[in-house]
């Protein structure tokens, strides 16, 4: 993903005096994005790492989904969700988690929620089409420029 913010042209911008401050927050903006989404799954991975939440969903989703054995596949759930959350926010592995995170989102949304219907429902698939859309496009564009993948030097 391009992070660069030396392209902002003020004479292009509606209000040119913003460019300043979008020229200071460029810079961080996928950075933002991969911490927010990392931020996103970090209370859902706690909950079934350390409060129960993965016999929860062994006996709810899992069970729906017909996966066999269920525990197994909930603490796979679960530790995907808590250590992947982590490695999104700090940036590490990033393409490989990122992937990961988006295939347990797609089987989500589209084995679970889609059944619920679409836009403002109670229960509707819009969150987790966005939130696994949001890790395709990081999984496409790696850790960025504020990840510990590139300070290391190494990404997949």
């Amino acid at each position: 993903m391009q992070d660069d913010a030396g392209d902002i042209d003020a004479t292009r911008l509606i209000v040119p005096g913003l460019a300043g401050l979008y020229r200071l927050g460029a810079p961080f903006a996928y950075a933002f994005t991969r911490v927010t989404i990392g931020l996103m799954f970090l209370p859902s991975g706690v909950d079934k790492m350390f409060l129960g939440g993965q016999a929860r969903i062994a006996a709810g989703n899992i069970a729906a989904l017909g996966l066999e054995p269920r525990m197994a596949w909930a603490w796979t759930v679960a530790g995907v969700e808590f250590f992947g959350a982590i490695l999104m926010i700090l940036g590490l592995f990033t393409r490989p988690v990122a992937f990961t995170l988006a295939v347990q989102l797609a089987v989500i949304t589209f084995g679970l929620q889609i059944r619920s219907g679409y836009l403002w429902t109670n229960r509707g698939f819009e969150l987790g089409l966005l939130m696994m859309l949001v890790c395709l496009a990081i999984c496409f564009g790696g850790g960025g420029r504020w990840s510990l993948d590139r300070k290391i030097g190494k990404e997949f």
